[in-house]
């Protein structure tokens, strides 16, 4: 019986050491980075007034009418107002030779 005993509380020694030991060291969330902000939601429906914002979609900018359409359409508004034209390029004629 009292080899039993022995017995039972060496295991329960043994727990309560490994559950110190486990607690002591540093958990993998410390290492890990801070989770990103989560972006706003796309709207589903847009309504408001004609305010013409100019934004960025893939590297090209275009006139959305609001920043509500901007938005949904996956473009980063840059500024209020419409997008100026892009110049055109002039091509330079190949001079030939004689």
């Amino acid at each position: 019986m009292k080899i039993s005993k022995f017995g039972y509380a060496a295991a329960v020694a043994a727990a309560a050491i490994v559950l110190v030991v486990g607690s002591a060291m540093p958990s993998e969330a410390k290492g890990k980075k801070k989770a990103a902000a989560a972006p706003a939601p796309t709207p589903i429906f847009c309504f408001g007034p004609y305010k013409p914002v100019c934004a960025v979609k893939g590297g090209m900018k275009f006139t959305y009418a609001n920043a509500c359409y901007a938005v949904k359409d996956g473009a980063k508004v840059s500024k209020p107002g419409e997008c100026k034209p892009a110049k055109a390029k002039k091509m330079k004629k190949a001079k030939k030779k004689k």
